[in-house]
């Protein structure tokens, strides 16, 4: 009876539907600063430590999308998250878009300073035409009785957002499936792909062989997205985050909430130590609202924002130029403002986290309205290249094809364009041909003093001299497509 008893318990032990462990996953979470919807990474930290801490074994992974914007991006060039996400304990890190906010090169110097593998499957640096140095195309981690292979694949927009034709990325299925055979040769019992939106449109998820799990980095409400193979979106400055409950033979996922996590004491000093030399610039006042503002995201990318207004203001009044556009994804608060709100520079900072710098460059209305068809090129998609402007007024149908969606341009009094030509004050962003604008064939009004100062510091200096402002729409942008 014990002989039978033995193999009875030995069976169950080695069941293939035993409980491998769990692995958490988050990304696009850049914000420092604690958010009254439950938003917190010293929340998250605690949720990860208090699973790790359990009976079954646990995996991080962090989907990226973090080392930039916030208040320090700019000044450290995410040194302080890779310092964050060292003491959450991260196993990995996919490596996504805004990592690569100030370069290849930078990337590198961080994966020196993280205490885990950063991973990056679809991208070459175009100088030597492998992989970026201190990236792995992927990794095998431990989980429990199994080996999980993480990869991340990126879309080739990233060239026209980030990296300016820098990196070569392969947005092909076979290519990846090849990466993912060598992680089974190599051992890994389940592979878990991590990417981006805009590669699943590219390569379609059928083509995909031999994939556990995709995980899709988006900021958004997380959710599932399909059953098989296993797909969820997760992401987002929110308290989100998505369990994987693995096993032998299946991955299952849950949405839980941080919110009510009592915050990881030691991550707030870890982030305390980066933020205390900036509260002191960052509280200082600057003016009061006297109406309600927002700078809600689909505002932002497809119509007249009163925010926007206020930041274009500011732009132009800074270089003196006729005009002022800048894409509404560079605006990034997402949220509204009532009358009577003390506006602070932690607010603009916030509302701009990129930073950027502003160039004056003369077009004439031909380039002018080529500039403000690609603005609208994909405004069905709120994507972020839609323009907030200033000094002139545009009217715009997105029924039309691209490329005739622009019904009618005029300046701030309704006027027509009527000069050979105008300057137009844009970001360095834009410039540099971000987001697909070209700007290769106008002229740069050399302004070495506009160029050196970063936008969020623009907008404050101006807002600075107002006691009181009102945020309003005066008209600048009108959507004209058919309600369907």
């Amino acid at each position: 009876m014990k002989g039978i008893l033995a193999v009875l318990l030995l069976v169950s032990f080695v069941s293939p539907c035993a409980q491998a462990g769990k692995i958490i996953f988050t990304s696009n979470v850049p914000e420092l600063y604690a958010q009254e919807n439950g938003y917190s990474l010293a929340k998250m930290s605690a949720f990860v430590q208090r699973l790790k801490q359990g009976t079954e074994p646990v995996l991080f992974i962090h989907g990226g999308d973090s080392l930039s914007p916030n208040s320090l991006s700019v000044y450290d060039k995410g040194v302080h998250m890779i310092s964050i996400m060292n003491a959450m304990m991260v196993d990995v890190l996919a490596v996504n878009r805004r990592e690569f906010n100030d370069g290849i090169d930078q990337v590198t110097l961080l994966s020196s300073q993280a205490q885990f593998p950063m991973v990056l499957s679809n991208l070459h640096d175009r100088r030597t035409m492998s992989d970026v140095e201190g990236l792995l195309p992927y990794v095998i981690l431990p989980l429990g009785n199994l080996k999980v292979a993480v990869l991340m694949t990126v879309s080739e927009n990233i060239n026209s957002t980030f990296l300016f034709n820098t990196a070569v990325v392969y947005e092909d299925a076979e290519q990846i499936n090849r990466k993912i055979h060598q992680a089974r040769l190599e051992g890994a019992d389940k592979v878990i792909l991590v990417t981006e939106r805009d590669y699943l449109k590219a390569v379609s998820v059928d083509r995909l062989q031999g994939v556990d799990c995709i995980l899709v980095t988006q900021d958004v409400e997380d959710h599932q997205i399909q059953d098989h193979p296993l797909m969820v979106a997760s992401g987002g400055v929110d308290d989100e985050m998505v369990v994987l409950n693995v096993s032998d033979e299946s991955i299952s996922a849950e949405i839980v909430h941080t919110a009510q996590e009592e915050p990881d004491a030691s991550l707030n000093h870890v982030i305390s130590r980066f933020t205390n030399q900036l509260d002191v610039v960052l509280d200082k006042p600057l003016t009061t609202l006297a109406g309600p503002m927002d700078s809600l995201r689909e505002t932002l990318r497809s119509a007249e924002s009163s925010f926007g207004n206020l930041v274009l203001d500011a732009i132009r009044h800074y270089t003196q130029a006729d005009f002022a556009a800048v894409i509404g994804g560079s605006m990034r608060g997402y949220r509204t403002y009532e009358a009577g709100y003390q506006l602070t520079r932690r607010d603009v900072q916030r509302e701009l986290p990129f930073g950027g710098t502003v160039h004056v460059v003369k077009v004439s209305p031909t380039k002018l309205k080529q500039i403000l068809e690609h603005g609208v090129s994909v405004v069905e998609d709120s994507d972020g290249r839609f323009l907030q402007v200033s000094g002139l007024r545009y009217k715009y149908d997105a029924s039309r094809p691209i490329g005739q969606r622009i019904v009618s341009i005029s300046d701030a009094l309704g006027k027509p364009l009527a000069k050979a030509e105008y300057t137009l004050a844009i970001s360095d962003y834009m410039l540099h041909g971000g987001d697909d604008y070209d700007f290769s064939d106008v002229r740069e009004v050399s302004d070495e003093v506009s160029s050196q100062r970063l936008v969020w510091n623009v907008v404050s200096d101006y807002l600075e001299q107002f006691d009181a402002i009102t945020p309003s729409l005066d008209g600048r942008i009108e959507n004209l497509t058919p309600v369907q």
